[in-house]
Parts: structure tokens; C-alpha cells; sequence
């Protein structure tokens, strides 16, 4: 068996994140220190406006940003990421980026295993793009 010690660069690691309209810090993802505590509350909704936007990158190159959204009356509106927005990301987006690029046989798909990016008709196309040997993620290597 030969070995590839380059087969690392050809990994897309990819992500999503969420940005809200009104401008609120994730509290998940950053923390504020103080030397005392300032007894502060600021009331937030529960689902505020945010759009959600996926990237991924290898060592060579970006694919992204793009945007999960729908065409509204007037404007293109936010939409929830769940297994069939993700599907028609991968199919009309990521997947036409890489063929594009000349990569799509040989990119090793890396992704974090949300419950949108596992669903049925995902885990069929990725197989169907990548196969088993090429998708890093929870609940692989099953279709």
C-alpha cells in the first residue's frame, strides 16, 4: 500500500456560522471579563433575525461564502438550515464549486455532523460525490 503524505491538503474543512441583523454578541462563542460583576441584563428575543452563511477551504484554495436563504416578495430572506436546504447547498453550490475547480474526485469533505448535514437524501448525495472513503464526518460511513 502506498502511502500519500499530502492527502491532508486535500481537505475542504467547512463550517457555518450564524451573524444576527441586530448586531448581539454569541455568547457561546465569546466571553466579557470584568473585575466586578455589573448586575446587567439585557433582554434578548428568543429567535432573532440572523442570516447563516457556510464556507469551507483547503490548503489550496476558498469555496464560499454562501448564504442560506430563500427568494422573498421582495428580497431574498434568511432561511432555517435543515436536510433540504443543506442538500440543495451541496448540489447547486459546493458541489458545481469543486467540478469547477477540477477537484471534486479527489477533495476529502470534512464536516462537523449537524442533524441538517446527516439527513437521508445528504448522506446519498455525498456518497454519490465523494463515497464512503472521502467524507469525514459523525454517522459516516452509512447512507
Amino acid at each position: 500500500m502506498e502511502v500519500d503524505n499530502a492527502w491532508s491538503w486535500g481537505i475542504l474543512w467547512t463550517d457555518e456560522a450564524h451573524f444576527p441583523f441586530q448586531g448581539s454578541v454569541n455568547t457561546q462563542n465569546c466571553r466579557i471579563w470584568a473585575r466586578e460583576n455589573p448586575f446587567q441584563m439585557h433582554p434578548l428575543p428568543l429567535h432573532y433575525q440572523k442570516v447563516t452563511v457556510w464556507c469551507g477551504f483547503t490548503t489550496a484554495f476558498i469555496v464560499g461564502p454562501f448564504f442560506f436563504e430563500e427568494i422573498g416578495p421582495s428580497s431574498p430572506i434568511t432561511c432555517a438550515v435543515n436536510g433540504t436546504s443543506y442538500e440543495s447547498h451541496l448540489r447547486n453550490q459546493l458541489i458545481p464549486a469543486l467540478q469547477q475547480r477540477g477537484c471534486v474526485d479527489s477533495t476529502i469533505l470534512m464536516q462537523d455532523g449537524d442533524p441538517p448535514q446527516i439527513a437521508t437524501p445528504v448522506k446519498q448525495l455525498l456518497n454519490l460525490h465523494f463515497g464512503n472513503d472521502r467524507i469525514i464526518s459523525s454517522h459516516f460511513p452509512t447512507a
